[in-house]
């Protein structure tokens, strides 16, 4: 593919998942492609169904966007998906084209069940890699940080245990193995427990008992991710996945602002700000740290926006 040609990336959907599409869209034009998008390629009176029929035939890679509401979705969508297959198979073997895009936790559907799919947003540096390798910016795919899991932050024990603040002695586990030890850190990896940095970034968290304490707790946890993304040590690629998950913050602080929040858009963010540092939590000891206090407070924004 030539330098100035911009790969062309068809984004299949469901009309219930256009907010996340909207943003992946931006993301993409964002970092050089040029993604294909209904509503805004499409023009009055013209032949939406040809269009779109053209469009994917033309595109140089398609993204399979999937949620529970779309993979149990019958009717166009569903042949939408099934058309992309067919003209998957019409590249040479290996050809990475169709990528199955997860945009919550579905299961994608058995039609894509031979294809490696990618979370959203999550996983997007992952999904940035395999478009660079289908439009031969890289020859092939850098090693990457691992998606880690989701991190949890209710134990799993049955005690009324307040998620904000750690037992003063002994130790809880989360569902996904993780220890908090008796100073409030947390075992990230690698024998690292991060102390005192945890403590402090808690105690923002802890602070928050109105909503405009909520929003100094957020604007506290962006600013540390903006000076970790400003960190010389740090990879581009690690610098990337930090802005990412600033972006969702930042986000959820804006619809704070509202009169009326959306409080699961804003825990929904804050959800996806915490997975998204979850790619790095073996790597950047402080990522660790600060996907656990975004996680906390996502379950705090249900307290304070959910009445």
């Amino acid at each position: 593919m030539s330098e100035s040609k911009k790969l062309l990336v068809f984004l299949s959907h469901a009309s219930q998942d256009k907010p996340a599409v909207r943003e992946l869209s931006r993301q993409l034009r964002a970092d050089g492609f040029d993604p294909w998008l209904d509503e805004e390629r499409l023009l009055p009176g013209m032949d939406w169904n040809l269009e779109i029929k053209k469009a994917m035939r033309a595109s140089d890679a398609i993204l399979v966007c999937f949620s529970k509401l779309s993979v149990a979705k019958e009717g166009y969508v569903q042949r939408e998906y099934k058309k992309a297959m067919e003209y998957q198979e019409e590249k040479p073997e290996g050809t990475i084209f169709v990528i199955p895009v997860r945009l919550d936790d579905c299961q994608p559907p058995d039609l894509t069940s031979e294809i490696q799919w990618v979370d959203y947003p999550a996983g997007y540096e992952r999904l940035r890699v395999s478009l660079n390798l289908r439009s031969g910016k890289l020859a092939s795919a850098p090693p990457l940080p691992v998606h880690a899991p989701s991190i949890p932050v209710v134990p799993t024990t049955s005690a009324q245990i307040n998620p904000l603040t750690p037992p003063s002695t002994g130790e809880i586990k989360t569902s996904s193995g993780r220890t908090y030890n008796i100073t409030g850190g947390i075992h990230a990896g690698r024998d690292v427990v991060l102390g005192d940095q945890y403590n402090y970034i808690t105690q923002q968290a802890e602070k928050a008992q109105t909503p405009a304490e909520f929003v100094e707790a957020l604007t506290a946890v962006k600013k540390e991710l903006e000076a970790l993304q400003q960190d010389p040590q740090r990879s581009g690629p690690q610098k990337q996945i930090v802005a990412m998950a600033g972006d969702l913050v930042q986000k959820a602080a804006e619809e704070t602002q509202q009169e009326k929040p959306d409080v699961e858009g804003i825990q929904k963010w804050l959800q996806d700000a915490g997975e998204t540092l979850g790619m790095l939590s073996g790597s950047v000891e402080k990522a660790a740290a600060l996907g656990v206090t975004i996680g906390n407070l996502a379950l705090l924004a249900f307290k304070l926006f959910g009445g």
